[in-house]
């Protein structure tokens, strides 16, 4: 397709584009695919998510469904109940488990980046030994005020003392 090709073509998409007034004479350009993909909307997430697991839990141990789910909501308003100590064993279980899934994600998180890291202390090692080998100090030594001349600081002369 040759250039003219691609003005008329713009210049059409201009016309019939009602996003704009019809004497701006735009385009809207295709978009580009978005390199990250959209974070999904999870459902049931926070308070509800918990309510519904503990209640799913308490249904697996043999309680009925309206009981399971008065009794969690008892649990979070203060009342007493009498599946209490079957609530609280469950959440405990629920947390242990929660726990021990954040444990071995975080463990496969390290083990990922330990080449990464390996990799950036051999260069950070590299740069140390390359700035020794041309002279240059990694410490960070302050200046003396005196080896330079007041006009030079990036601040300007200091001021004055009163008498």
């Amino acid at each position: 397709m040759s250039s003219s090709d691609e003005i008329l073509e713009q210049i059409d998409a201009a016309v019939h584009d009602w996003t704009v007034s019809g004497d701006a004479m735009r385009c809207r350009p295709t978009p580009e695919p978005d390199p990250v993909p959209a974070v999904p909307v999870v459902p049931g997430t926070g308070r509800a998510a918990a309510r519904a697991v503990l209640v799913s839990r308490l249904v697996d141990r043999g309680l009925e469904p309206a009981d399971a789910a008065a009794a969690v909501r008892a649990a979070e308003t203060g009342q007493p109940t009498e599946h209490l100590e079957l609530l609280s064993a469950e959440a405990r279980a629920a947390a242990a488990e929660a726990g021990q899934r954040v444990g071995q994600l975080l463990a496969a998180f390290v083990r990922a980046l330990q080449p990464v890291v390996q990799a950036a202390a051999t260069v950070m090692r590299q740069l140390d030994e390359a700035l020794r080998a041309a002279g240059h100090t990694t410490s960070s030594g302050k200046l003396d005020r005196r080896d330079r001349p007041a006009w030079q600081s990036p601040y300007g002369p200091p001021p004055r003392k009163k008498r």
